[in-house]
């Protein structure tokens, strides 16, 4: 999810693997996954990385560039393809929202070890959304 600038952080990772241990039968509700086992898991798995977004300005600079702009048209066509929606333009909706906190400063992410992310966070401050 951070190439597609959604990082997911440590505690969402977690938060993650704890839900799917839960489907599986491996652990209870209310026996989640701690911090321990997520820095476990980085250590067998050493192409992620927990890495700090770039600030936001930059960030979204680099979002307008020719190469990810053809990527996110690329993987909108993969998703449109996926669930048979390119003939069913009438079942797609878009909505505008936006996010709005006092202070940005976002979490550090899991991502690959050669990738420089770029993350739509909400921080840690208050949000405000509007759609």
């Amino acid at each position: 999810m951070a190439e597609y600038g959604y990082g997911y952080t440590r505690k969402e990772c977690i938060d993650i693997a704890s839900d799917y241990a839960v489907q599986l039968g491996k652990r209870t509700k209310d026996n989640p996954l701690s911090l321990k086992w997520i820095y476990g898991f980085l250590k067998r798995w050493p192409e992620l990385k927990v890495l700090k977004p770039r600030a936001l300005d930059h960030a979204r600079a680099k979002m307008a560039s020719r190469e990810t702009i053809s990527n996110f048209y690329h993987n909108l066509k993969e998703t449109l393809t996926k669930y048979e929606m390119t003939d069913k333009p009438h079942l797609i909706y878009n909505i505008d929202e936006k996010g709005v906190t006092v202070n940005h400063k976002p979490p550090f992410i899991v991502a690959g070890a050669d990738y420089c992310p770029s993350s739509v966070t909400s921080g840690k401050g208050q949000t405000i959304t509007i759609i």
